[in-house]
């Protein structure tokens, strides 16, 4: 659908006459129009607001530098381009055609002959964009455009030099999408051209089943098969099933090259209309909408400051030159769009400035695996930068250097400085926080009552986690907005610390103990186990006590010793049995503990503890080896 431009707005971008806006989203807009020679331009507008930022001007630039580089008869061509003027703008061809997405779920798979050329017109996509230096980083369904003599890649929104880990956008910053992501891109590791050969084997693997090979009921879950799970192709028709193994190997080394895959598939002959009739029939009349579009002399189409975009109930029908401008609209269906509004469909917090809340999320917290071990403090320092804007820091320093940091009893980070504090935490427990709060760089967000206390929700099937971000305050979310929007921008920058391998911050607790059932991990750090007999892990760096008078220290056999806290802590039940094993010190202050605490209404303490004090056992045999 193509929208009317606002009253007042010049009809021209340069040398290109606007047609109609194609979509909008929290970084811009992109507009349809036609360049001197007649050919349809889809142009990316920046949003005014965020040109005073250098910074962002600065990303726009390189975005901009990325995609010029880019060529080949199957990539969306940069046509023109301008970022030194008042409002920078990219002008890329237009592509009328159907994404392969929405090819797949309303026609169905597509037979072998398409596949053929997909894989094939993929694969010299990739071979012009690597031997440019470059990596897409996000091929998926939704970025291949099938278009009438062949596939198209679009959208290097998040496309960066091999070897380099420069952020180009905002809205690149999550690296990948989950469903077609590499085991590499899962596990924050580097990436190389060969990413963007599994992505290639998981998106021909869907355009010939429907379903993606490491689909799962969450992300978490589906980052997990990506990484250790071998696909299941047994539903790919034989004549690609080699081919599409061969781009899922686990070892990016011993993937094929795009020149490799070209040699594999051959000379493929000559089809003039490639994809199923449906699909050709749905560009046709694409393609019939944009010639008629042009071909009104009045092809500016402004919405007149008295009128309404959209009539009332019981508006009297419009006349008829007014129902044909309507229906051209209306016709020009928005899959021709995905050229470049999917670069902008994210939405940022910037300055506590929020987007629509009508926006939908579409990106998903990694899984916990990938969350735990992280150097909080360090990772939230290297999001802000080394400034804050005065507009966010309001008592706080802005020097971001000056504030003081130190890790919490979750493996968190907490910094203050003056009347300013910072608390987050990776892969908290979301108790009482409320949904609806908005998106931010595609992420949902959710907030706990009438605080500045923001997270990002991840978890699926009982679990509600996610990463949480207070300032303590209630008058101003400004900053608790800006912290959120800088990490969610850099979770594809996440890496572990390499001393958490010897930390409970790395450990799941959901692997410690054997049960009957499976646990249901509750944050990063807690894992539980319910039925007749609960059970409860907590893995904690709590401050060391200062002394271990009142502790109840019991010698439970094989070398474990565990502390009875119940003289301490008179909120143990007596049908609960809750063990302390201190794993190691951590410098002069904290002390890391597992927690055990086993419940049962129908029993009491002694009985209980007869069940908790094996499971202390087993546990400790599988933390890190100190």
């Amino acid at each position: 659908m193509i929208e009317p431009l606002s009253p007042g707005e010049s009809p021209m971008i340069g040398r290109y006459r606007i047609h109609g806006v194609l979509g909008a989203g929290g970084m811009g807009r992109v507009v349809l129009a036609t360049g001197p020679d007649g050919r349809f331009v889809a142009i990316k507008q920046i949003h005014t607001h965020l040109l005073d930022d250098r910074e962002f001007r600065a990303r726009f630039e390189r975005e901009v530098a990325i995609s010029a580089r880019v060529s080949g008869a199957f990539t969306a061509a940069v046509v023109d381009f301008d970022t030194s003027g008042e409002t920078p703008w990219l002008a890329s061809v237009f592509i009328a055609g159907v994404p392969l997405d929405k090819a797949v779920r309303e026609h169905g798979p597509l037979p072998v002959p398409a596949l053929r050329t997909l894989a094939s017109g993929l694969a010299s996509a990739l071979h012009s964009i690597h031997s440019t230096g470059l990596v897409h980083r996000d091929l998926k369904p939704a970025n291949v455009i099938l278009a009438a003599d062949g596939p198209r890649v679009i959208d290097f929104g998040i496309a960066q030099a091999v070897g380099t880990g420069a952020q180009l956008t905002e809205v690149g910053a999550v690296v990948g999408s989950p469903a077609y992501m590499s085991p590499e891109q899962a596990m924050s590791e580097p990436v190389t051209s060969a990413s963007d050969v599994f992505s290639l084997g998981s998106l021909l693997c869907m355009a010939a089943t429907g379903q993606s090979p490491f689909a799962a009921t969450s992300a978490p879950y589906t980052l997990f098969n990506i990484v250790h799970s071998e696909p299941q192709l047994d539903q790919v028709p034989a004549p690609l099933r080699e081919l599409i193994a061969g781009c899922l190997r686990k070892d990016p080394h011993t993937r094929p090259t795009p020149g490799q895959i070209l040699d594999y598939l051959g000379v493929l002959p000559v089809q003039p209309q490639p994809w199923p009739s449906p699909i050709h029939t749905e560009i046709a009349e694409q393609t019939r909408n944009l010639v008629a579009l042009t071909s009104d002399p009045e092809a500016t189409q402004i919405v007149p400051a008295h009128m309404p975009i959209q009539p009332p109930a019981g508006t009297p029908p419009t006349a008829p030159h007014q129902k044909r401008r309507t229906a051209l609209r209306l016709g020009l269906v928005a899959a021709g769009a995905a050229v470049l509004v999917a670069a902008l469909t994210a939405v940022v917090l910037r300055g506590g400035e929020s987007e629509s809340p009508s926006a939908a999320p579409s990106a998903t917290l990694p899984a916990l695996d990938r969350l735990r071990g992280i150097d909080a403090c360090t990772w939230l320092q290297q999001s802000l930068g080394q400034t804050l804007p005065a507009a966010v820091a309001v008592k706080a320093s802005s020097d971001v250097s000056s504030w003081r940091w130190q890790s919490t009893s979750s493996w968190g980070c907490d910094g203050s400085s003056g009347g300013g504090r910072i608390a987050v935490e990776i892969g908290a427990a979301l108790d009482g926080f409320e949904s609806g709060a908005g998106v931010v760089n595609g992420y949902a967000l959710v907030r706990r009552g009438d605080d500045c206390a923001l997270a990002i929700e991840g978890g699926a099937d009982g679990q509600r986690w996610g990463i949480t971000v207070d300032t303590f305050t209630r008058d101003s979310c400004s900053l608790a907005e800006h912290v959120v929007g800088r990490l969610t921008a850099s979770l594809g920058e996440l890496r572990a610390d390499p001393t958490a391998q010897q930390s409970l911050s790395s450990v799941d607790p959901c692997a410690l103990v054997d049960r009957p059932t499976p646990g249901v991990a509750k944050s990063a750090h807690v894992c539980e186990w319910t039925g007749d007999t609960n059970v409860r892990i907590t893995l904690s760096q709590p401050a060391r006590p200062q002394t271990s008078a009142e502790e109840d220290v019991i010698d439970i056999g094989d070398g474990v010793v565990v502390i009875d806290p119940r003289v301490a802590v008179s909120s143990v039940s007596a049908t609960e049995c809750q063990r302390l094993y201190r794993f190691r010190n951590v410098g002069q202050t904290f002390t890391e503990v597992v927690e055990m605490l086993v419940s049962d209404p129908k029993q009491n303490t002694t009985a209980l503890c007869k069940v908790a004090d094996p499971l202390v056992k087993q546990a400790a045999g599988r933390l890190p080896a100190r």
